[in-house]
C-alpha cells in the first residue's frame, strides 16, 4: 500500500470531519437551539433526501460516469408514488421505485451499448423525466390525502431519526458493503479507475456501469417517493437544485470526478456537512442567495485544500522569493 497516499486520504478524511464539527460548534455557539432535538430531527430529515440521492449518484461517479437525471427523477417519482398510491402507499412506493430502477438500467444500457458519454444519455433522460413530471401532474402540485402515511414516514425514532432518515442511512450502509465486500463493488471501482485496464483484468465493466445507474435511479426514486408521502404532495419542480447539492455532497465526501475514488462514509459526512450548513444558515436568518454562495465557497475551499492548494501556493511563493531578480 502507498503510505503517502494513505496519509493523504487520512488527512482528507480528518479535514471533512473537522469541517463538520466546526460548523456544528459555530452554529451552536451563535444560535441557541441549534442542537435541540427538534432541530437535529429537521437536520436528519434534510439528510434523508440529500443523503439518499448523493449515495446513488456517488456510485455512478465512482464508476467513472455521471447521472444528471437524479433531480428530475425525484420529482417524477414523487408524482408517480402519489398517483399510484390510491390503493395504498406501499403500492405507490413500489411503482415509483420500480420506475426508478427501470430508468436507471436504461441509462446504463444506453451508455455502454451506444458507447457514448453518460452525460449525453442522462441529460436526455433528465429532459424526458421533466416533461413526464409535468405531464403526469398537469403542471400542478398533486396531493395525497392519507395523513397517516405522513405520520408514519416522519415518525420520531430515538429522538432525532425517522423512517426516512433511517432508510437513507441503511442505503448508504448497503452501498458501502457492496463496494467493500463484493466482487461487483470492486468491479465498479476498477471501472472508474481505468476501464481498459479493468476489462483486461477480467472486471465486468459493462455490468458495473449498468448496476451503478440502476442504484442511482432507484435511490433517487425512493427519495422522491418518501418525500412526497412526507409532504403529502408532489410537484414537477421538486428537486430543482438537488443535483448540484448531491454532486457537492459527493465531492465534499471525497468522490473524484474522474472516477475510481470515493466511499459512502465520506459521502455521508459531505451530505451532513451541507445539511448542517444550510440548516444553520437558515436558522440564523440567512437569505437563499447567501446560502447558495456559502455552499459554493465551502466546496471550493475543501477541493482546494484537499488538492494541496495552500501547499502548492506556498511553494510557488518560496520559489519566487528564491528566484534571482532580473534586470
Amino acid at each position: 500500500m502507498n503510505i503517502a497516499k494513505l496519509a493523504r486520504d487520512n488527512r482528507a478524511s480528518l479535514l471533512r470531519i473537522a469541517l463538520l464539527l466546526a460548523l456544528v460548534l459555530y452554529f451552536s455557539a451563535n444560535r441557541a437551539g441549534f442542537l435541540d432535538t427538534g432541530n437535529l430531527f429537521s437536520l436528519m430529515q434534510a439528510f434523508a433526501l440529500l443523503g439518499l440521492v448523493a449515495f446513488g449518484l456517488s456510485v455512478t461517479m465512482i464508476a467513472g460516469e455521471f447521472d444528471l437525471s437524479v433531480g428530475a427523477m425525484v420529482a417524477v417519482a414523487g408524482i408517480i408514488a402519489i398517483k399510484a398510491g390510491g390503493s395504498g402507499a406501499a403500492a405507490g412506493l413500489a411503482v415509483a421505485v420500480a420506475f426508478g430502477l427501470g430508468v436507471g438500467i436504461l441509462n446504463g444500457l444506453l451508455t455502454v451499448g451506444l458507447g457514448v458519454s453518460s452525460l449525453v444519455v442522462t441529460v436526455g433522460t433528465q429532459i424526458m423525466l421533466t416533461g413526464l413530471a409535468y405531464g403526469l401532474a398537469g403542471g400542478q402540485t398533486v396531493s395525497y390525502e392519507n395523513f397517516q402515511v405522513a405520520a408514519d414516514v416522519d415518525q420520531v425514532i430515538a429522538t432525532i431519526f425517522s423512517p426516512r432518515s433511517l432508510v437513507a442511512i441503511a442505503a448508504g450502509v448497503l452501498v458501502w458493503l457492496l463496494l467493500r465486500c463484493t466482487r461487483l463493488g470492486r468491479d465498479i471501482i476498477a471501472t472508474g479507475s481505468s476501464r481498459e485496464a479493468a476489462a483486461a483484468a477480467g472486471a465486468r465493466t459493462r455490468t458495473a456501469v449498468v448496476v451503478s445507474f440502476a442504484i442511482s435511479g432507484t435511490f433517487a426514486a425512493l427519495a422522491g417517493a418518501l418525500l412526497a408521502f412526507s409532504l403529502l404532495s408532489a410537484a414537477p419542480t421538486t428537486g430543482g437544485d438537488l443535483l448540484l447539492q448531491a454532486v457537492s455532497a459527493a465531492i465534499l465526501g471525497g468522490v473524484a470526478l474522474a472516477g475510481g475514488i470515493g466511499g459512502m462514509a465520506g459521502v455521508a459526512v459531505g451530505a451532513l456537512t451541507l445539511t448542517a450548513l444550510n440548516n444553520g444558515l437558515s436558522f440564523i436568518g440567512a437569505s437563499d442567495a447567501a446560502i447558495s454562495i456559502s455552499n459554493g465557497l465551502l466546496l471550493l475551499a475543501v477541493v482546494t485544500i484537499s488538492a494541496g492548494g495552500p501547499a502548492r501556493l506556498a511553494e510557488l511563493v518560496r520559489a519566487r522569493i528564491r528566484r534571482p531578480a532580473t534586470s
